[in-house]
């Protein structure tokens, strides 16, 4: 019976049944390629290919086929609904239809739209701008190489729908089919790692109540945070009583596989040991470090002799604490190897250290009723434009010919605009500073030596000579990199129209991320405290010299006095300009995302002191730093093979994120800005590589 029903089913089969179905089709092999220095230009920026650098043990590259006209894709993306009442706040879903398409004039092209007037907010618009950033940058493509949009189909606003944008994007790219069942929330870092966001219980009810069966979040943020019951909730759990699956997602690779179920090739990261400064740039460094160890060793001279004349002000002592830390790790760094970690902390504490004595030569002389002497004093510190300036000319005099030149060049360049970011600042602050003063004339002895003057004196005057302190560091070290920097590697000459277009992309996206960051900050500290955005910017910059520097380094290219001074002088199509208005954009750009992941993503905690003492989320902060670190050693490995060398300063920086990974709180967001830094860098060299 059983031979018969299997002869009738075959005979059905052959006769009357149609042809049998076919076996699942296997994807052919990628095409892996060995490419020389500079050898993967041509094959890079070819419209219908990406290539990937470095995706196996024996320094191959995988070329991945991308389709050669524009591209849709669709995703959903989740937000949290505030209310003033807990009870009524609860998850949503927005459909966001994504495209891209080649891009053959060199422009860049990032569209935003919205079905319904007013329906995105500038955080989520941000968020497009950086997805699409990164999306490009893991493909080994220009973000000008194509044209990206996203249409929003609901009311959005927040960042945390850019992991899963970033991912949609590279599907768009490649090809690749989303499943409709998937989504994810996270927000997309610039080294493609996936950063922490709140509300995410909401999020995933919301997302299985639309049909959802799986959803992405980010690594270690399995016990989250509920926005309406403020509790914690297992999310793993949360999923599996809704009929759904929560599965964690570390960088972007991870999030096309979970949105496409395809693996997209990456980089392999080379070895730890990979990373280790060379004998040469350890030497120089080593020379470096003994010279600032003896600056500050006469500094420290005279702040012993303050301390025997009398107990110090809270601000003085604290600064002077700074500074014996920072040397002393410098000593016990410096004594293991790790020159590059201690030449930056010899710095800290030489600034600390000068400042400490500075700030005591004016109150001491404004005590003693000196208040002339006390403005002749800060008089002294206001050349601080021709040391920017002097800065500015002898890095724009250079002709690098040799890939780690440019490289050599961009660094220095982006120490010397920290430095004159500070320099504007601190030369408002010393005018305001010697006005106060000059106000203080005809006020009595007995009166300038009283607790209440001299204590509004230390909170005006102190600031002040940090970021004089902090120019003159950021400027010396600018013209020191041209030392310990130097490198010997592959002649290369760049191509400045090419420059320029990478720096208008960077741009581009920086001032999305400072817009959003004024949303989330400046706005709010502005309404509350009843001032203009404008003086909100002040305050923040206070604090945030990070802040200070983006915002600065976003606007070069309208830029008065020095900048403009420089322009003219260099020629806007001189390799000078270009890598100038390039490292400047990057500034802006990475230091935008560095206060996006402090005050958004991570939520950083402050103590009284106004110092940071945790973040919202320290497991989701664990992960993002391991993650980041492999990032590092990934775009590491990429660089070597497109440049044959893996850049002095991503090693530079990677050594200073491996020292500070394992402090205090702050220590740990300069380890993950650093980890940035490095995979910036080395990002960096690809670029120049393929244009």
């Amino acid at each position: 019976m059983s031979r018969g029903l299997v002869a009738a089913s075959v005979g059905c089969w052959l006769v009357s049944c149609g042809k049998p179905p076919e076996a699942p089709k296997t994807e052919p092999p990628l095409e892996v390629k060995t490419y020389a220095p500079l050898g993967s230009k041509a094959d890079s920026k070819s419209p219908n290919q990406a290539v990937i650098l470095g995706t196996d043990a024996k320094n191959g590259s995988t070329i991945l086929p991308l389709p050669a006209a524009a591209a849709k894709a669709s995703v959903d993306a989740m937000f949290v609904k505030l209310a003033p009442k807990p009870s009524d706040i609860a998850g949503g879903m927005s459909p966001v239809k994504l495209s891209t398409s080649p891009n053959s004039d060199g422009s860049v092209q990032v569209g935003i739209f919205e079905e319904f007037a007013g329906g995105t907010g500038p955080q989520w618009r941000a968020g497009v701008w950086v997805s699409a950033f990164v999306a490009a940058s893991t493909l080994n493509k220009d973000l000008t190489d194509f044209t990206f949009s996203a249409t929003s189909g609901g009311y959005i606003d927040g960042a945390s729908a850019s992991g899963l944008m970033a991912a949609g994007f590279l599907a768009a790219m490649t090809g690749a089919q989303i499943d409709p069942n998937v989504t994810m929330t996270g927000i997309i870092n610039p080294d493609g790692t996936i950063g922490p966001v709140g509300g995410i219980p909401e999020k995933l009810i919301a997302s299985t109540d639309k049909g959802k069966k799986r959803i992405g979040y980010p690594i270690g943020m399995r016990m989250a945070r509920s926005a309406k019951t403020g509790e914690e909730v297992d999310l793993e759990e949360l999923a599996k009583q809704h009929g759904a699956q929560a599965i964690e997602v570390a960088d972007v690779h991870e999030a096309y596989k979970l949105l496409t179920g395809k693996v997209l090739p990456e980089p392999m990261p080379v070895d730890a040991k990979d990373m280790a400064l060379d004998p040469g740039t350890k030497t120089a460094l080593d020379a470096k470090y003994k010279q600032w160890q003896e600056r500050l060793a006469t500094e420290w001279g005279a702040i012993l002799q303050l301390e025997s004349a009398g107990r110090l002000p809270p601000m003085l002592a604290k600064l002077r604490d700074l500074s014996k830390a920072y040397g002393e790790d410098a000593e016990t760094l410096h004594k293991k190897g790790l020159f590059a970690a201690a030449y930056a902390r010899m710095l800290a504490a030489w600034a600390y250290a000068s400042s400490t004595n500075q700030i005591y030569d004016v109150l001491s002389k404004v005590q003693a009723g000196k208040v002339d002497d006390a403005i002749a004093t800060l008089a002294k510190l206001e050349n601080l434009d021709e040391q920017s300036a002097a800065a500015f000319t002898k890095i724009g005099a250079l002709r690098p010919a040799t890939m780690g030149g440019h490289l050599q060049m961009m660094a220095a360049f982006r120490s010397a605009l920290r430095g004159w970011a500070f320099r504007v600042f601190a030369g408002g602050a010393l005018a305001t500073t010697k006005a106060y003063l000059q106000s203080l004339a005809s006020t009595p002895a007995a009166e300038l030596g009283g607790e209440k003057t001299q204590a509004q004196l230390a909170a005006l005057v102190g600031p002040t000579i940090l970021y004089v302190k902090k120019t003159f560091a950021e400027t010396t070290l600018a013209m020191e990199q041209l030392e310990f920097e130097a490198a010997t590697d592959i002649n290369y000459m760049c191509s400045v129209p090419n420059v320029r277009r990478l720096a208008t992309s960077f741009s581009s996206a920086g001032a999305a991320g400072l817009n959003y960051f004024d949303t989330l900050l400046v706005q709010p500290f502005a309404e509350g405290a009843k001032i203009s955005e404008d003086d909100a910017r002040q305050r923040i910059a206070l604090a945030e010299p990070d802040y200070l520097v983006a915002l600065m380094a976003s606007r070069l290219g309208n830029a008065e006095g020095l900048v403009k001074e420089m322009k003219d002088k260099w020629g806007e199509t001189s390799l000078a300009w270009g890598l100038f208005s390039l490292a400047g954009s990057e500034l802006a750009y990475f230091h935008a995302a560095e206060l996006i992941a402090k005050y958004y993503s991570l939520e950083i905690k402050k103590g009284e002191d106004g110092d940071i003492t945790g973040v919202e989320h320290e497991k989701a902060f664990a992960n993002m730093l391991e993650s980041a670190e492999r990032n590092a050693r990934a775009n590491a490995h990429a660089a070597k093979i497109a440049t044959g060398n893996i850049p002095v300063q991503a090693k530079l920086a990677y050594e200073l994120a491996m020292v500070e990974r394992d402090g205090s709180a702050s220590d740990k967001l300069e380890a993950l800005s650093q980890y940035w830094t490095s995979s910036a860098f080395s990002q960096t060299a690809v670029m120049l590589a393929r244009n």
